[in-house]
C-alpha cells in the first residue's frame, strides 16, 4: 500500500476511472489484455469439454427474451455459452465474468472473496429473473 500514482489521474489504459493513489484499479483494470484472454480461454476449454461429453452447446448465443421491451431491442449480450437440456430440459445460459480477487484490498474490512460474492448478486439480480421466465436457467460463472 505504498502511494504509486497522484490522486485522480485517469487510467491510461481504459480512460474512464480515476487512479487511487494506491494503483489498486491499474492491477485489476477491465481493459487489460490478461482479462479478456482469460475469460476467452476458460470460454475455449468449457466449450471443449462440453463438445468432448457430447453436451449441446452453442457460444455466444442470441437470446430472444433479454430485450428492452419499450425499445423492442435486444439490451444485454447474449448469453456466452448457451448449453441446451441442462436441466429438466431447460436451457443454461452460462455467463463468464473475470473478477479480480483485489477489488476493495485498500478499504477497510477486506474479506476474501467479497467481490465475486458482489459481482456474482449483480449478474443473478440482473439474468435470473429474465431467464427463469423465459424456461432457461442461469449460470453465472467467475475466472
Amino acid at each position: 500500500m505504498i502511494p504509486m500514482y497522484p490522486e485522480d489521474e485517469t487510467c491510461p489504459i481504459c480512460r474512464k476511472a480515476c487512479m487511487d493513489k494506491d494503483g489498486e484499479h491499474a492491477v485489476h483494470c477491465k481493459e487489460l489484455s490478461g482479462f479478456k484472454y482469460r475469460h476467452d480461454w476458460v470460454w475455449d476449454v468449457l466449450w471443449d469439454i462440453l463438445r468432448r461429453a457430447r453436451i449441446s452447446a452453442k457460444k455466444e448465443a442470441p437470446v430472444n427474451f433479454f430485450t428492452d421491451p419499450m425499445e423492442g431491442r435486444s439490451t444485454l449480450r447474449p448469453a456466452d455459452l448457451l448449453v441446451f437440456s441442462w436441466g429438466r430440459g431447460k436451457h443454461a445460459c452460462v455467463d463468464l465474468t473475470g473478477v479480480s480477487p483485489l477489488v476493495g484490498l485498500r478499504e477497510n474490512g477486506f474479506v476474501a472473496g467479497q467481490a465475486a460474492r458482489k459481482a456474482e448478486s449483480k449478474k443473478v439480480d440482473k439474468h435470473a429473473k429474465t431467464c427463469a421466465e423465459n424456461q432457461h436457467v442461469f449460470v453465472p460463472f467467475f475466472l
